[in-house]
């Protein structure tokens, strides 16, 4: 009996929105709940990655998190928020008595790495500004850790379901072919949620400008 193993592609997630003013030890729990195992059969892992933020007199939260965000996209652009998914799969084969090849394991996992912005400095009124918008950002950062959840579910049941082969060649290219689809449909996904929600903007997560 052999094994094989593949790495799917990370999608990254960004958008150029305020955050809420929140402790960091809030902050830590919220995103803790969200990080929570993913499903039965999928093990997940959660990454929580801050970046410290300081709004001074004179100096509105758009400029703050401007100056301070280290995210950045084309053509230099800020984003404020920033989440990262990365499916991988391993599986194990064998040769059945009748001769065709088949899956006899699966195991899937679900890497989450999320940015986000924590208050450090700020005039009282910014503070409850940020607080608001951070509960915003996290919802919509959650919408994208969940599009890697379902991409792991259906790459964990695809490969799991599989029909025996003729030979275990075929098997494990069809296996990794499937995944692959799988993950990629999840990258384009990601981005039809980013415009659906105009980047957290329907969701609050939007500063004006």
């Amino acid at each position: 009996m052999r094994a094989s193993s593949m790495r799917g592609r990370a999608s990254v997630r960004r958008y150029s929105s305020a955050i809420e003013a929140m402790g960091r030890s809030l902050l830590f729990a919220l995103l803790g709940s969200a990080h929570a195992a993913c499903c039965a059969n999928v093990t997940e892992t959660g990454q929580r990655l801050t970046y410290e933020v300081r709004q001074r007199p004179g100096v509105d939260l758009l400029q703050a998190l401007n100056h301070a965000t280290p995210i950045r996209g084309e053509a230099g652009r800020p984003f404020f928020g920033h989440t990262q998914w990365r499916v991988n799969w391993k599986y194990r084969y064998g040769v059945r008595p009748d001769g065709l090849c088949g899956i006899t394991s699966v195991d899937v996992t679900l890497a989450v790495t999320t940015t986000l912005p924590v208050l450090k400095e700020s005039t009282a009124d910014v503070a409850a500004q940020f607080a608001s918008y951070l509960a915003a950002l996290i919802e919509h950062e959650e919408g994208h850790r969940r599009v890697g959840q379902t991409a792991a579910q259906q790459v964990d049941s695809t490969i799991t379901q599989m029909a025996p082969m003729v030979s275990c060649r075929l098997l494990e290219a069809e296996a990794n072919r499937l995944a692959t689809d799988l993950v990629e449909r999840a990258k384009r996904n990601d981005k039809a949620y980013d415009a659906a929600t105009q980047y957290g903007c329907t969701q609050g997560a939007c500063l004006q400008r």
